[in-house]
C-alpha cells in the first residue's frame, strides 16, 4: 500500500469539526526510553525495589550471579533487591520484545519504584485492518479514518493501544501536546493529542505546523488557541518502514 497523500490534502477533504472528547486523567510520571536503551538507576540494597515497564510483562533479567534477588509480580513488574554495594548492570526483556539495560547503583535506604515507558510500541499484526485499508484507494481510506476518529469512533478493525506508547512526535507547532488516545490499524495508526497554548498571546494554527516525517494526516479542532486555551489535534501516522516524506 503506497502512502503518498499529504496531510494538507486530507485536512482539505474534511469539514473542521469541534472536539467532543473528554479530558483523560494523566498517568503516573515515568521515564521514556527507546528500545534497547542504556539507563542508570539508584536502588536500595536494604529493601526491595520495583521496576515497571509500562504496558509490558517483564519476562527475563540477565545480570551478574549473586548480585541481586528477583521476583515477578502478578502484573508483570519486577521486584529486585541488590545483594552488594558495588555497581552492576542488568538487562531486562519483556514478552512484547522490549529490552533495556540498567546500570544499578546500590545504596542503603527505602526501596524505589522505577517506572519506564517505552517510547514506541511494536504494533501487533492486524490482518483484518490491513484488508480493510487495502480494499479501497488510499485517499479514501485516509479520509475514512480521519472522519471516524474526529467523530470519536474507531475505524474498522482498529485496536486501542495505550496513548503513552505512541510514536516519537515533536512537531514545530509551538503548543504543548498531551497524548490521550491511540488507535492502531495495519498501515496506519492515529494519535489524539490534547493541545494547550501555554503562552500569553493567541496562537494561530495550521495542519502544516504538525507535519513531520511519517505523518499522513492532521485534523485540528480549532485553528486559534487563546492564551491558556486548549483544543485537540488528531495525527495519522504511517506504520510502513518506507513511509516517510
Amino acid at each position: 500500500m503506497k502512502m503518498t497523500l499529504s496531510a494538507i490534502a486530507v485536512a482539505g477533504a474534511l469539514a473542521l469539526l469541534s472536539a467532543a472528547a473528554q479530558a483523560a486523567v494523566p498517568g503516573p510520571a515515568g521515564t521514556p526510553f527507546e528500545n534497547n536503551a542504556h539507563l542508570k538507576a539508584q536502588m536500595s540494597n536494604t529493601s526491595p525495589n520495583k521496576i515497571i515497564i509500562d504496558g509490558e510483562l517483564i519476562t527475563g533479567i540477565t545480570g551478574p550471579e549473586n548480585a541481586y534477588t528477583k521476583a515477578n509480580t502478578a502484573d508483570g513488574a519486577l521486584l529486585i533487591t541488590p545483594l552488594t554495594g558495588q555497581d552492576f548492570t542488568i538487562f531486562l526483556e519483556t514478552a512484547g520484545g522490549v529490552g533495556v539495560s540498567i546500570d544499578v547503583s546500590p545504596k542503603p535506604g527505602n526501596g524505589r519504584t522505577l517506572h519506564l515507558i517505552p517510547a514506541d510500541v511494536p504494533l501487533k499484526s492486524n490482518p483484518d485492518a490491513k484488508a480493510w485499508e487495502e480494499s479501497q484507494p488510499f485517499q479514501k481510506t485516509l479520509v475514512s479514518v480521519a472522519r471516524s476518529v474526529v467523530n470519536g469512533d474507531v475505524p474498522d478493525n482498529y485496536t486501542e493501544v495505550k496513548a503513552s506508547r505512541g510514536p516519537a512526535y515533536n512537531p514545530p507547532a509551538g503548543v504543548l501536546l498531551m497524548p490521550e488516545r491511540q488507535l492502531a490499524g495495519s498501515h496506519l495508526r492515529v494519535m489524539r493529542y490534547r493541545m494547550k497554548n501555554t503562552g500569553y498571546v493567541t496562537r494561530a494554527l495550521s495542519e502544516k505546523q504538525f507535519w513531520q516525517k511519517g505523518v499522513r494526516g492532521v485534523m485540528l479542532s480549532t485553528r486559534t488557541l487563546y492564551a491558556n486555551g486548549e483544543g485537540f489535534v488528531w495525527v495519522i501516522f504511517s506504520t510502513d518502514v518506507e513511509g516517510g516524506s
